[in-house]
């Protein structure tokens, strides 16, 4: 049987997951990512959980189709909601809104001690930072994907610390930033477009613009220091 495809975005997500992780896939939708870690050979063990039954029956359905039953278990949870039995030690929560993340996190059940995060919002990235930052969670690692649409990838791990970001940083990452890698252009471009609605919105209303428009100013620095204007 030929192995499982996943797009760009699911390929830079497996790429985050440690070798022989014991994978916890939170909102696994058709399960594509732990089978596809597991025929690569990536994880020791998974679970597929999702919140959904019918979406939580086409991934048991697919990891049966792959001969993985041994391998993947699945289990129809809340987030990260009794997870803890599975043990994992990477924990990925991919293509849902920031706010969910956010939340999925702040009511886990599961030992938070050297568990890796991957995390990818589809929205309010910002909001997913700081509350890593605020909560003692250290951001390890950042990715920039390109695929239709640009997402983000952030990768964080509990260590009690409490640290803080710029703005600017909270919008595109601090690491993301140090690589300079070539998307990073093109997300400064999108982030200052919506700073921009947001500043103009903000003064119709007759409300402070001060701190936006110092964001605004970061922003375009970190812009024209970009990969592409080098």
């Amino acid at each position: 049987m030929l192995p499982v495809v996943i797009d760009k975005r699911m390929t830079c997500i497996a790429k985050c997951v440690r070798q022989d992780a014991i994978l916890a896939d939170i909102g696994t939708d058709h399960g594509k990512l732990p089978i596809y870690l597991a025929q690569t050979g990536k994880i020791s063990k998974a679970v597929a959980a999702d919140i959904n039954e019918m979406p939580l029956q086409k991934a048991k359905n697919n990891v049966k189709k792959y001969g993985l039953d041994g391998q993947i278990d699945t289990y129809l949870t809340d987030g990260l909601k009794g997870i803890e039995r599975f043990s994992p030690t990477d924990v990925v929560i991919a293509g849902m809104g920031g706010e969910l993340i956010e939340q999925i996190l702040q009511e886990q059940t599961i030992n938070k001690t050297g568990v890796k995060y991957i995390l990818q919002p589809m929205t309010k990235e910002e909001s997913v930072r700081m509350f890593l930052c605020e909560n003692g969670y250290t951001v390890t690692d950042e990715y920039i994907v390109e695929e239709g649409k640009i997402y983000q990838i952030i990768c964080a791990e509990y260590t009690g610390e409490f640290t803080a970001m710029t703005p600017a940083e909270y919008l595109l990452g601090r690491i993301n930033i140090e690589k300079n890698e070539r998307l990073l252009e093109k997300l400064a471009d999108k982030v200052i477009s919506r700073q921009k609605v947001k500043i103009a919105g903000r003064q119709k209303a007759g409300l402070s613009v001060e701190e936006d428009v110092r964001c605004l100013d970061e922003l375009l620095v970190i812009k024209e220091n970009c990969y592409g204007k080098r």
